[in-house]
């Protein structure tokens, strides 16, 4: 089969002929019918710093959606046929541990596309200890293949405790950003401001088609007086999703006292603020990170209820054949999010 192989400590990826998987008593083997392409993903095409920690050689892509073809003797949630997606990171079932029935401390765990061959393939494996999701026949392979970065967003909006009538910001029009702009509309923000910078443009239209409110240019206005000049005070929240670390301090400008900044983006740096104005204004920095099994339950059901349209950002699906134009694109920002289509 066919698949997009990182095979060296350093830039770039390779297209490769590699076997199909090999199914054991505890395995489900996948036809991937969608591979989306993540942040990481491209931090390790670009061999940036912490990429020492992925396994080389190893199968890209962990955001994906596909069907079962094959299953083990001993798997029982799932059959041939199923439409499934899954949590990123999944048990061996075969350590000590595994055998044990103590799958969440397994001492293999396996994680698709850094310690184990993801599913940038034709086809890819998961055990039958996964967190695996059946999909709605209302909901396509390619929506479903967007459910991990989804649910990044929504665990987001969790975690900041929106109310219907409150105001907010949007710090970067990527993927995991306009998620979080659909939900902040879906959830009943009765304003949402989108900031990125002139490199974001096409984002940035793409947020307006979505439901922003108002769109900032940070290398034309400065968000913090925009926010002022629009609600008097601030606003209730401010969800970083950049990765920049300038964008902290930003954030912490933006919102009113009591306002909260939820950190999504994951910064190269430190971040530098004064803390005075934060503690006398009693704000809260939250750090968002991931998910859990009831958010991407929860996040499916959004997007099989049809309030809101992942698919919306995807700009572009390509074969396999074409890996090295699809990490380009994204990494230049002509796309928003790329799929892979085997």
């Amino acid at each position: 089969m066919k698949a997009i192989v990182k095979t060296k400590p350093e830039p770039g990826v390779e297209l490769l002929d590699v076997d199909v998987p090999q199914v054991g008593e505890t395995d489900i083997l996948i036809k991937v019918s969608a591979g989306s392409l993540c942040g990481s993903d491209i931090h390790y095409y670009e061999w940036l710093p912490g990429s020492q920690f992925i396994r080389v050689p190893v199968i890209l892509g962990h955001e994906f959606s596909g069907q079962v073809v094959e299953v083990g003797s001993l798997v029982e949630n799932v059959q041939v046929g199923d439409r499934v997606s899954a949590m990123p990171s999944m048990p061996c079932c075969q350590c000590s541990n595994c055998r044990a029935g103590r799958g969440d401390s397994c001492s293999n765990r396996l994680v698709p596309g850094l310690l184990s061959d993801g599913f940038f393939a034709e086809y890819g494996r998961l055990t039958a200890g996964a967190n695996i999701f059946k999909l709605p026949e209302n909901v396509s392979y390619e929506a479903a293949a967007l459910l991990e970065p989804f649910s990044v967003a929504l665990n987001a909006v969790d975690l900041s405790d929106l109310k219907i009538g409150q105001k907010a910001a949007v710090l970067g029009p990527g993927p995991i950003g306009l998620f979080t702009l659909q939900i902040l509309k879906a959830g009943g923000a009765s304003l949402i401001m989108m900031a990125g910078t002139g490199a974001d443009e096409k984002r940035l239209d793409l947020a307006e088609e979505l439901g922003a409110d108002v769109i900032v240019d940070v290398e034309k206005d400065d968000p913090a007086f925009k926010t002022l000049e629009l609600t008097g005070q601030g606003l209730d929240m401010v969800f970083e999703a950049t990765g920049n670390p300038k964008s902290v301090a930003q954030g912490l400008n933006m919102v009113k006292p009591g306002g909260k900044v939820v950190l999504i983006g994951i910064h190269p740096g430190l971040a530098e603020f004064d803390p005075t104005p934060m503690v006398r204004g009693r704000k809260t920095l939250i750090g968002a990170y991931a998910y859990d099994a009831q958010t991407w339950e929860r996040a499916l059901a959004v997007i099989s209820s049809g309030q809101v349209n992942p698919e919306a950002v995807i700009t572009h699906r390509l074969p396999l054949s074409q890996a090295e134009k699809g990490f380009q694109m994204a990494i230049n920002k002509e796309a928003v999010k790329v799929l892979f289509m085997p």
